[in-house]
Parts: structure tokens; C-alpha cells; sequence
């Protein structure tokens, strides 16, 4: 990253942490400005990988790595490239993970151990490792051999992937990182079990999360497919908010359950997949053809080229892979208002886990777009408070 360019980086960080540090309109339960700092670190990270990567380009770190190790197996030069461009990328946002990592434990939303918390970032390292090496194997074959097609392989290739990593997620990576266990009997357990039945759901899998010692926010979710679909429970969830609340998200899950967000989001997932692809085809070729002529589109020098224009296409869009998200969560708020008799406890449940959190309650319209997949909090309150106002005038 050449001074100029590092210097108007430095300085558009700077701008982005005073405006939300002192200008953002903050609306939270909260009096700190722990989610105007969780913003601020966001944005200051957003365009970071694109610089890099840029950079990368402009200096041919790529050329320069290659002819200095002169590697003599292809498997070799995508496993070695991949983790050079990745450790690039980790050091570079090492400062604004330490800070996160500051924040939480400063606001108390976190107690993780820096020991834990940083095993974490080893497992996500790892892992991130595996696929951008995989992807290159796999992409680079198949461009050199179908040139005008590849969107297409690399396509058909990602359906059973993905099939079979939702499906295994719950039961061989989740675990990698928390400890999962059948939810313990007593009296929750079997208002869950009635409740469960009564919203005709034949022997669900649910599970409670070993979350407790690490943050002290609430959480609950939908994941898996097939067999290995399952309903999730964070402790911190089932410990500290009353049963009628647990009841209540409890019914907002089942809502993702009945109605299988989870595949329509791996089907969403697919298709969209195949429209990037596509997209990152065309722009890939004129590119080439453009600025890089004496580049293969095979080649190991134009991996960080192609990356530039995924990451690209990825941040453009994702306003709308967000705005999916939302209809999806606000689907299983009405399922789950639908299902709920009292909506005291809903309307309490809402304003527990928005305390606990810390968050920004009513965001700006950009902070909306770009960070929240589901609806704001004071949305959601506002819409249980209209359904409760409705019940009492038709009562």
C-alpha cells in the first residue's frame, strides 16, 4: 500500500470513528457508545481487503513470491499463495480485532479468555485457509479448461458443497468451538416440549450452547438440514430470561423451523451464488483483457484480480442478502406473535436482549443496509406494542 494511498485510509478511519463516536445518533438502552464503536470498527474495515488486494496488484507480490520460491507443484504455490495473501489479511485487521476484543470485555458483553478467544481466530484462520486454497485448485484447472464456461463448473461443483457443509456444520464445526448438550429436564424443558407440540412439531432436536462462559448476551437459532436440523439455545438465553420469554424466542425459532428458512436460505444462497459467478466472469475477462493482457486467466498472478472483484460484487450486494434476511426474521416475529397468546412477556423478552446487547436499537438507513440482518430492535418492539394495542381494541 503505497504512503498516499495508506495515508487517506488512516484518515477516512479517523473521520468514520469521530462521527460515531460524537455525531452518530445513537439509540440504545445502553448510555455508552459500545454500538457506535462496534459501527465505527465496521466501517473502518470495510474497504480494507480491497485495498490490500489492490496493493497486491499494483507491487506483484504474487510475481515476486513465485519467482523467489519457484515452486514446482501446483498443489504447493495455491497452498503457500493462499496463506501469504491470508496472513497479509489477518495482520492488517489484527488492530481492529484486539480493539473489538477491548470493547466487549470492557462493556462486559464478553468474558472470554484472550487463551479462548484467541483459538478462535486460530480455528477461523485454519479454516479460512482450507477454502481460499481449495477454491484456487479448483477455480484455476477449471478456467484453464473451460475458459467461457467456468462460472458455470465452478457452480455446478459448489451445489453439493454447500449441501453437504450445512449439513455437517452442526455436527462436526460447531462443536469445534462450543460445547452443545440436550436441553436439561425440569420444568422448562417440558413447557418447551408442550409448547413444541402444540405447534405440531414432531421430535425436534433442541440443544442448549455452552455460552455462559464466554459472553453474557442472549442468543437462539435454527441450523442444519436433513437429519442434522436442529433448534439451538444459548444458556445465557435459557438462564437469565424468564420462561415465558424463552417461550416466546423459543416460538420465533420454531417459526425459522416450520417454515425452512434454512433451506430457502441455501437455496437463496445458490442462486445467487451462480448470478456472482457469473457476473465476476464477465468482469473478469474484459479486465484481463483490459488491464492485464499478458496474464492467463489461469494464472496464479491474477488471483488476487479475481478476488478483487468478488469482494467487490460481495460488499455491492450486500444490502440485499440483508434486506433477505430481515423479511425472513420478521416472517418468524409474526409466526411467533401469531402463536403468542400474551405479548407482555414478547415485548419484555425484545427490550432484555437489546440491554444485554448493547445495540443500536434504531440505526441509520446505511447502518441498517449494510450491518443487520435482522430487523432493529425498536421495530420489532414497535410492532408486538401495535399487535398488543390491536388485541385490546378487538377484545
Amino acid at each position: 500500500m503505497s504512503k498516499k494511498i495508506l495515508f487517506i485510509y488512516l484518515l477516512y478511519v479517523a473521520i468514520v470513528f469521530i462521527y460515531f463516536l460524537y455525531a452518530y445518533p445513537l439509540v440504545s438502552f445502553d448510555n455508552s457508545r459500545y454500538p457506535a464503536i462496534a459501527h465505527a470498527i465496521f466501517f473502518s474495515k470495510l474497504p480494507l481487503p480491497i485495498l490490500l488486494l489492490l496493493t497486491c496488484i499494483q507491487r506483484e507480490w504474487v510475481e515476486r513470491w513465485k519467482e523467489r520460491l519457484q515452486f514446482k507443484s501446483f498443489w504447493l504455490e495455491n497452498i503457500v499463495i493462499s496463506l501469504f495473501l491470508l496472513v497479509i489479511y489477518e495482520v492488517a485487521q489484527l488492530p481492529f480485532h484486539l480493539l473489538w476484543y477491548i470493547v466487549t470485555h470492557v462493556a462486559e458483553t464478553s468474558h472470554q479468555t484472550f487463551a479462548s478467544w484467541s483459538w478462535d481466530q486460530v480455528l477461523d484462520f485454519v479454516f479460512t485457509w482450507i477454502l481460499l486454497a481449495a477454491l484456487m485448485s479448483i477455480f484455476r484447472p477449471v478456467v484453464k479448461r473451460w475458459p467461457n464456461k467456468w462460472y458455470l463448473i465452478i457452480w455446478l461443483l459448489l451445489i453439493p458443497f454447500t449441501i453437504i457443509f450445512v449439513y455437517v456444520q452442526p455436527v462436526l464445526i460447531d462443536p469445534l468451538y462450543q460445547d452443545f448438550s440436550l436441553l436439561k429436564p425440569g420444568e422448562l424443558r417440558n413447557d418447551i416440549e408442550a409448547l413444541t407440540e402444540e405447534l405440531g412439531l414432531t421430535d425436534p432436536t433442541i440443544l442448549q450452547v455452552n455460552r455462559s462462559e464466554e459472553v453474557s448476551t442472549f442468543n437462539a437459532y435454527v441450523t442444519g438440514i436433513f437429519g442434522n436440523a436442529r433448534i439451538v439455545l444459548w444458556d445465557t438465553t435459557l438462564n437469565q430470561m424468564k420462561p415465558d420469554e424463552v417461550l416466546f424466542i423459543l416460538t420465533h425459532e420454531i417459526g425459522h423451523y416450520t417454515m425452512h428458512h434454512v433451506y430457502v436460505g441455501t437455496i437463496g444462497y445458490l442462486l445467487f451464488a451462480f448470478l456472482l459467478l457469473f457476473l465476476t466472469s464477465r468482469f473478469y475477462r474484459w479486465l484481463m483483457q483490459k488491464k492485464f493482457p499478458n496474464y492467463r486467466l489461469s494464472d496464479i498472478r491474477a488471483i488476487p484480480i479475481i478476488l478483487v472483484i468478488v469482494l467487490t460484487l460481495l460488499t455491492v450486494s450486500e444490502p440485499v442478502s440483508l434486506f433477505v434476511s430481515r423479511e425472513m426474521e420478521k416472517q418468524a416475529d409474526n409466526y411467533a406473535i401469531r402463536h403468542t397468546e400474551d405479548l407482555e412477556p414478547a415485548l419484555a423478552s425484545f427490550e432484555r436482549i437489546a440491554k444485554q446487547a448493547k445495540s443500536d436499537t434504531d440505526p441509520l438507513f446505511f447502518v441498517k443496509w449494510m450491518r443487520y440482518s435482522h430487523p432493529p430492535m425498536q421495530e420489532r418492539i414497535n410492532k408486538i406494542e401495535k399487535t398488543i394495542k390491536q388485541r385490546e381494541t378487538h377484545m
